[in-house]
Parts: structure tokens; C-alpha cells; sequence
């Protein structure tokens, strides 16, 4: 669980311990039915990156945690440069930049959605 988070969050964080129960909370065979699928679908597709350009970068916004390991800032940079569009790291965040930061995440989306009504 700690791949999701930035490095350093205290495991007694009360994000931490939400997100950990929501986990154990899910049953066995929902886990193997959705979870490990989803692993594999991940780890196991295509390579899609050159097809980033087909994407309209006037609605695109790429946002990555600073501190993300699965998907690292760079990674993020590159599909922003590849797409056209702009780039945004969440400060204090780790892949579920959402959840550590949600102030942030929320403020830029607003930001950048009502640049574009």
C-alpha cells in the first residue's frame, strides 16, 4: 500500500488508515474479480504513448503527484509534451494525488475547466 502514497506518510495518518480499511473491507472474491484483473490489464496492454497526440490539448490537462513512484513526474511531463496540453504536479502527493491533496487537485481542476467554459 505504501506504492499509492508520498513517501513519509505516517501510517497513522487518518488517510492511511481509511484507505487501508476500505481495502480489507472489500471481499475476497470482489478483490480477485476487480483488483488483480485491473493489475493485469495494466501491466499486461499495449504501449499507447504515441497516441497521446490524438488528444484534443485544448481539454487536456495532465496532473501527477510530486511525489508519485508507480507514475512518476517525468512520465507525466512527457505525455503533457507529447499531447500538446499543460502539466500540473500536485504538491505533497504521492499516485492518489486526489486523496493527499484534494484542495489542490480540486482548485486546478476548477481552474482549469472554467478556462475553457
Amino acid at each position: 500500500m505504501p506504492i499509492f502514497f508520498r513517501p513519509g506518510i505516517d501510517p497513522q495518518s487518518a488517510l492511511y488508515r481509511d484507505f487501508r480499511a476500505s481495502l480489507e473491507a472489500l471481499p475476497a472474491d470482489r478483490l480477485r474479480e476487480s483488483i488483480v484483473p485491473m493489475g493485469w490489464i495494466t501491466f499486461g496492454r499495449d504501449d499507447r504513448l504515441l497516441r497521446l497526440g490524438e488528444l484534443d490539448a485544448a481539454t487536456t490537462l495532465v496532473m501527477c503527484g510530486d511525489q508519485d513512484k508507480p507514475r512518476p513526474p517525468s512520465e507525466a511531463r512527457e505525455m503533457a509534451e507529447l499531447i500538446g496540453c499543460p502539466w500540473v504536479l500536485v504538491p505533497e502527493a504521492g499516485h492518489i494525488s486526489n486523496l493527499e491533496n484534494p484542495e489542490f487537485v480540486t482548485e486546478t481542476l476548477l481552474a482549469f475547466l472554467a478556462d475553457r467554459a
